[in-house]
């Protein structure tokens, strides 16, 4: 520990007053650290962070301008919150000249500051605000040059439950809720997510994040669940991991139920950004004030020269997720060759506030950088955004050869394909790579709004498919259109997709064969396992029970080669429950048991007890072992999850009411009712 046990904080431009409270403490014998080092907005350095974690008591200078500068913002939250970890804040925390907007500090006036802090000092004995752990270093992410509106952040802070901050474009909500993480991190051990939704597909888009926190934090693939599960899903795995997590997320577009949006953890605090707060959500409101001159104080985009412009340029045609310094170089190196590095990094030192940085887990450690939204329109209105796009499209698609591309490289190229400038060709070959990409990290949904856009009509049928998702299916399979092949394909989609609506009178009218017909020998290799699982179901709808038992043991060796190790990718998990069912209709019930407890143990294990597959495997264990204690369970699991209307839900009550009542004794015939008459 350092042999300072007062931290004094203050403004620069408060530096004699800081000086007279200096004096009047060492004079007692009390020493003293201070943030001399630190310009107006600077970054945290390692140092100030371990001189405010090891003092004894926090003194604040605070005047008008004290909590408009971000450091002084930093210091004081990080030593209230420490406090207040300890006890009572008023017990370390000292202000000096103003009052502090927070009211969690005692007020001294100057000539009673040796006194109270000297008195604090003894009653906090060598504890330090930090307590008795180490100091951890931390990652922090700059802020814009925005900054003040500081009893904001605690509104913000004090609020419990969801909150959502609203105002008018360019009021600074992104900024706030920026700036609040930075600040108020500490407070959440378990660390900060933040979520962008997109404009065009926040769902779907959205579902991909979650899925890239539960992996990244979990080692879970949520690959095959959808939003609500998906989401739930991550929650039950941030409760369980016992520590609270501040979640973003922003930008919720009109329009759309933000309550879908929120993870239902005790351990989570949602807080996100919109232009309006629908009643209906049940979200506390903040309504965000408006910049003072002072706190929108910022460098002009419209300054600089010809770098500036070429790289403000490139980044405008981007989306607003963070940015790569990778990305942007690569935007000028056909401006400035080998100079580009020095220039993206000369512009991102001058225009820090308008590109600010950002760090993220999703960026491999790397920094990445943000344009707000609409200092990239009015970039756009003033260029010729055309050849940026064109270039952007270029990088971006080199970008997208690498497997470990981030969400955010994919939403900057869909993005960027959905320009109105870019070629046809040119759109579609940069969402199909985009595509491939969603669909290699299991992010499904994103992938077939994607595919949607490119026109892929039949990688989107067969997307929607694999979702179960019949409206979807019938949608796209009616716009496959040309040779024989794509009418067949179209066919089966459809009939397909009938079949999943339990319709099969209109699924056997437009493809007769669909439960009996081979598979095409044009068939690509991943349509003819697809195909195979659909013939199977489909016969098992028609009561061809052998016949689909037949077929799907010969289906299932051929998937295991394929994939040797079972999992919830690929086709094994639904072929394998697939198998169970005719298990168990053709009279093997314990194989059918042990196969299905297969399914379930291998979901369980990669943490996906919310898949369908897996409660639909537990509903067949639950059927051959009567167990109604369990049938109840998954009943009320499956109301939840799914919804009462779900035919998951409907098929687990169907077994519950037959394991529950009694089936009733034969009706006799009247010639046996006769016989027992007589010799009874």
């Amino acid at each position: 520990m350092t042999t300072a046990r007062v931290f004094l904080s203050h403004a620069p431009e408060d530096e004699p007053q800081a000086e007279l409270v200096e004096i009047a403490l060492r004079a007692r014998g009390i020493p003293v650290a201070r943030g001399r080092d630190l310009t107006l907005f600077d970054g945290i350095t390692d140092k100030l962070r371990q001189a405010v974690d090891e003092a004894s008591v926090f003194v604040a200078v605070c005047s008008p301008r004290y909590l408009v500068r971000h450091a002084c913002q930093w210091e004081f939250t990080r030593a209230v919150l420490a406090a207040q970890r300890l006890g009572e804040p008023a017990d370390r925390i000292v202000a000096v000249g103003c009052q502090d907007p927070t009211g969690l500090a005692e007020w001294v006036r100057a000539d009673e500051i040796a006194d109270v802090v000297a008195a604090k000092v003894e009653q906090a004995g060598r504890v330090p605000l930090c307590g008795t752990r180490e100091p951890q270093p931390e990652r922090l992410a700059r802020p814009r040059r925005f900054v003040g509106r500081y009893a904001a952040l605690w509104d913000l802070h004090r609020t419990t439950g969801p909150v959502v901050l609203t105002g008018k474009a360019a009021s600074g909500k992104t900024t706030l809720a920026e700036q609040y993480g930075a600040l108020f991190r500490t407070a959440y051990p378990g660390g900060v997510e933040w979520a962008e939704l997109d404009e065009h597909d926040p769902l779907d888009w959205y579902t991909a994040d979650l899925r890239r926190v539960a992996a990244e934090r979990f080692g879970v693939d949520l690959a095959g669940l959808g939003l609500d599960q998906a989401r739930d899903a991550l929650a039950e795995l941030l409760t369980v991991a016992g520590a609270d997590v501040c979640w973003f997320v922003d930008g919720v577009p009109p329009g759309c139920d933000a309550r879908r949006f929120v993870l239902p953890s005790p351990r989570v605090r949602t807080v996100l950004t919109a232009r309006a707060a629908d009643r209906g959500w049940g979200f506390t409101e903040v309504a965000v004030p408006p910049f003072t001159p002072e706190e929108a104080r910022q460098p002009d985009h419209r300054t600089g020269g010809d770098h500036v412009r070429a790289v403000l340029a490139f980044a405008a045609v981007l989306d607003s997720v963070p940015i790569s310094g990778d990305v942007l170089v690569d935007g000028v190196t056909p401006v400035y060759g080998s100079a580009a590095p020095m220039v993206v990094a000369r512009v991102l030192d001058d225009l820090d506030g308008v590109l600010h940085p950002v760090d993220l887990p999703d960026c491999a450690g790397r920094q990445t950088w943000r344009l707000h939204p609409l200092v990239a329109a009015e970039v756009r209105r003033t260029t010729d955004a055309a050849v940026m796009v064109d270039r952007a499209a270029t990088v971006l698609d080199r970008v997208l050869t690498d497997p470990r591309a981030g969400l955010h490289s994919l939403r900057h190229a869909t993005r960027v394909a959905r320009d109105e400038a870019l070629a046809p060709v040119a759109r579609q070959a940069l969402l199909r790579a985009v595509a491939v990409r969603l669909e290699a990290r299991g992010d499904n949904a994103a992938a077939f709004s994607v595919r949607v856009a490119a026109g892929d009509h039949l990688a989107a049928a067969w997307l929607a498919l694999t979702a179960g998702a019949a409206p979807e299916v019938l949608r796209e399979a009616a716009l496959l259109e040309g040779d024989p092949i794509s009418d067949y394909r179209a066919r089966f989609l459809t009939a397909a997709a009938y079949d999943l609506l339990g319709a099969h009178d209109r699924a056997d009218a437009v493809l007769p064969g669909l439960a009996t017909d081979p598979v095409p020998v044009w068939a690509t290799e991943p349509e003819r396992g697809r195909m195979a699982l659909i013939r199977v179901r489909a016969l098992r709808a028609r009561g061809h029970h052998e016949t689909a038992r037949t077929l799907v043991e010969e289906l299932l060796p051929r998937i295991q080669r394929a994939c040797p190790d079972p999992g919830h990718r690929g086709e094994w998990a639904a072929a394998a429950v697939e198998h169970a069912h005719l298990l168990l209709l053709t009279g093997d019930r314990e194989a059918a048991r042990e196969k299905a407890a297969e399914v379930e143990i291998v979901l369980r294990a990669a943490g996906l007890a919310r898949h369908r597959l897996a409660q639909e495997a537990g509903a067949i264990v639950v059927e051959v072992t009567a167990d109604v204690a369990a049938a109840c369970r998954a009943v009320r699991r499956a109301e939840t999850w799914y919804g009462p209307a779900d035919s998951l839900t409907t098929r687990l009550r169907e077994v519950h009411g037959r394991l529950t009542v009694p089936e009733r004794a034969a009706p006799r015939s009247r010639l046996s009712r006769l016989l027992r008459a007589v010799f009874d």
